[in-house]
């Protein structure tokens, strides 16, 4: 499953170099217990990468330390994932780039498929499948219904580990200065820029919200929050209401 842009689109982006570096950023706003097994999928790479965490509260600063010989640390004081992902993209070394959230891991050899992805000039970037470390049915459910979603508006949830070129990234930065909903405006980005692949591995993510909020509670939050989006609402205001649960 893919999606596709113009022709002009696909021919204007190059192939990857050989042997590109990776660069994976993963920015911290609350620190998650499964931090640790995180960091630890994206070093279990057997390509040349690094990790660039972003604490995303000044707060943080401190509580996170480079783990292996590829992390760096960078903080962002201002509250909010697009611009936590903002500031490590401009500050990231490698040709491809993954913007992974904390509560997110990897899938085993998530590099050799991001980078023979990435081979096929048609390809700007694109994102892994998914399903929550708590399988329940209805979990099950939503993960399939994001990805119809997906694929029928061209927009990928930030959940799937969204990768892309580390050029066309920088030319779509301006998608990232808001708070939240980077995701949907960044792959809608990215999308205009060329062919977003959606690969078959798979990514397994947090339910912590669900669990602790109420499968269909937090699932009406997450709705309401994109339908105020789409609607023309504030991301900022649309954040502070989120995230103040």
């Amino acid at each position: 499953m893919a999606f596709t842009a113009g022709k002009d689109a696909r021919e204007a982006t190059p192939p990857m170099a050989e042997a590109p570096v990776i660069s994976v950023v993963t920015p911290i706003h609350r620190l998650s217990p499964r931090f640790e097994e995180v960091r630890s999928s994206v070093h279990a790479a057997a390509s040349p990468h690094e990790h660039i965490i972003v604490l995303n509260d000044e707060s943080l600063s401190g509580s996170v330390r480079a783990g292996h010989p590829s992390d760096r640390i960078l903080v962002c004081p201002r509250k909010g994932r697009g611009f936590a992902l903002a500031r490590g993209i401009a500050d990231a070394r490698g040709g491809a780039v993954l913007l992974l959230h904390a509560d997110t891991l990897l899938p085993s050899g998530w590099d050799t498929a991001i980078l023979r992805s990435l081979s096929d000039p048609r390809v700007v970037g694109g994102g892994f499948r998914m399903r929550f470390d708590r399988p329940t049915a209805f979990l099950r459910f939503i993960s399939r219904f994001s990805e119809f979603l997906d694929s029928a508006g061209g927009a990928m949830w930030g959940d799937r580990a969204v990768f892309a070129r580390a050029e066309d990234l920088r030319e779509c930065l301006p998608a990232l200065d808001v708070p939240l909903f980077e995701d949907v405006r960044l792959s809608k980005a990215l999308r205009r820029r060329g062919r977003l692949a959606l690969l078959d591995a798979t990514v397994v993510t947090s339910a912590e919200h669900f669990h602790r909020n109420g499968p269909f509670r937090q699932t009406l939050r997450i709705l309401k929050a994109r339908a105020w989006y789409a609607a023309g609402g504030d991301p900022q205001r649309i954040y502070d209401y989120y995230y103040s649960r």
